[in-house]
């Protein structure tokens, strides 16, 4: 519930891919902090931030990640 009062309360973010730079990697973990879980879309605490986030992984290969989890998502929409 609360990642829907999210959704409508902060801005959409355009069809495509968040651009790589330090900025783009921000807006993209904001963004994935609001997704469900792609393995476990129905729990109400997993993030795709959750998905994708680690100690051992950078910053370029979490926002690889979220670009390829967001584009099948604009797909699919």
């Amino acid at each position: 519930m609360l990642k829907k009062i999210k959704n409508w309360l902060f801005p959409k973010f355009e069809v495509g891919e968040f651009p790589y730079s330090p900025e783009g990697f921000e807006i993209a973990k904001k963004w994935a902090k609001r997704q469900p879980h792609p393995k476990f879309p129905d729990h109400p605490r997993l993030t795709l931030w959750d998905h994708v986030k680690s100690n051992w992984i950078d910053s370029e290969y979490k926002l690889s990640e979220i670009n390829k989890l967001k584009l099948k998502s604009d797909k699919e929409n």
